[in-house]
């Protein structure tokens, strides 16, 4: 096959949860067919011509061409500001003008009349006006989560009016969207049952396929000797994104406090990107460890007794999940956190949604070896048969065989 893969970001360094998905399905169908990667680069990511160039060339190790094209919002904040404040008032939502680019529009255009492609990847429902460039070629689109609920979510969320009202008007333009472009892919990709369930929802009818998120278990795999019971705990997760953010704030607001009146030995380390302000000035505390972005996140999980995953908010599957499961790491999580996995409670991880949950689960993580290894245990084999990006990759290609295949004409 011959694919275009549209990109909204440079899928490299493949670390936190959306490059981290769209590297490996990128690098797995890149090695058994000819992929033309255009993206935009969100300087959010990757913040210099030098780091562009560094993965570009990096990607370029992976599919057979990479062009790259500046995000017009991305210039300075005052134009991205502005572009927000204008959305609020503008028919289409902020997906669709975040990724608005007369350059890449014009390359584009250029490139459906004088190149030939089996099958478009569009990386998320924000890049769907780019698709009328290729007409008459299958369109397969990704959803790394479902859009319209997770905004509606983060609506309902939202203490501040102003914002919220700004959130639910989005989550209205977004279903109207997907109500509109979602029927007509050859095949929509979604990360879980759940997600496919919530995106009929929205939409009615449409082609879609389930193609999880993995996880390289090579890569993250238990470390020996077994875990210790010394009260560490870890989480890891860019908090350049809102429910990761707001996840660890509750768990240094609420949580935290709670843990160490029980146990006051107790040590966490909280790893990602870009930590709140209020994070770093707790980590006087030596007691807390907030290292921000690490290139390795593996040696901070293996030094620590249990995986603590407090999200509260946001949508699709989470990644930092699969990773901390694949190095066989006891996990305490909220439902949502572990919500289209298929993870059960007391089997694979312990459930936690309040306070008081968090110090009662850690304690009998602590205190019952047995049930830890058990746990440590069937959240390895759980990846292991079904994350492994081997597996994942099946599961894309026979998806984009299927698109093709029903836009085949007749003989």
């Amino acid at each position: 096959m011959r694919i275009l893969w549209l990109s909204h970001l440079l899928p490299y360094p493949p670390h936190g949860g959306v490059l981290q998905r769209s590297y490996n399905l990128l690098r797995h169908i890149a090695a058994r067919h000819e992929v033309h990667l255009v993206a935009l680069n969100q300087r959010a990511l990757l913040s210099t011509p030098d780091r562009v160039e560094w993965a570009s060339e990096e990607l370029s190790k992976v599919a057979a061409r990479v062009d790259v094209f500046p995000m017009q919002s991305d210039r300075s904040r005052l134009l991205w500001a502005a572009m927000a404040g204008v959305t609020f008032f503008h028919s289409s939502p902020y997906d669709i003008n975040w990724l608005r680019s007369p350059s890449l529009r014009a390359y584009l255009t250029q490139l459906g009349k004088s190149e030939r492609f089996d099958l478009v990847h569009l990386d998320t429902v924000g890049l769907v006006p780019y698709a009328t460039c290729f007409a008459g070629t299958p369109v397969v689109l990704n959803h790394h989560n479902i859009e319209s609920h997770m905004m509606a979510r983060r609506a309902e969320n939202e203490p501040v009016r102003w914002r919220r009202l700004y959130f639910r008007r989005e989550a209205r333009k977004l279903a109207a969207l997907e109500r509109d472009v979602v029927p007509w892919m050859a095949m929509n990709l979604v990360v879980s049952e759940l997600d496919a369930a919530r995106l009929l929802e929205v939409v009615g009818q449409a082609p879609i396929r389930v193609v999880h998120n993995g996880v390289d278990i090579d890569y993250f795999a238990p470390v020996e000797p077994p875990m210790t019971n010394d009260g560490g705990l870890v989480f890891a997760g860019g908090m350049n994104w809102y429910p990761n953010r707001e996840a660890v704030l509750y768990l240094l607001r609420e949580i935290w406090p709670e843990l160490i009146s029980d146990r006051a030995d107790r040590h966490i380390t909280i790893l990602g990107q870009d930590p709140p302000a209020e994070l770093v000035a707790a980590a006087v505390d030596p007691r807390i460890s907030v290292p921000g972005f690490v290139p390795d996140v593996r040696p901070y999980i293996d030094a620590a007794a249990v995986y603590i995953c407090p999200i509260l908010d946001g949508g699709g599957t989470r990644l930092k999940i699969l990773d901390a499961l694949a190095m066989a790491k006891p996990l305490v999580a909220t439902g949502l956190a572990v919500e289209g996995l298929g993870l059960e409670d007391g089997v694979h991880y312990l459930k936690a949604e309040t306070p008081a949950d968090y110090v009662r689960q850690v304690r009998r993580l602590e205190t019952e070896p047995a049930l830890a290894r058990r746990l440590a245990n069937r959240g390895r084999e759980l990846v292991e048969q079904r994350y492994a990006w081997s597996v994942i990759g099946e599961r894309l290609e026979d998806a984009y065989r299927s698109s093709i295949s029903q836009m085949a004409p007749a003989h």
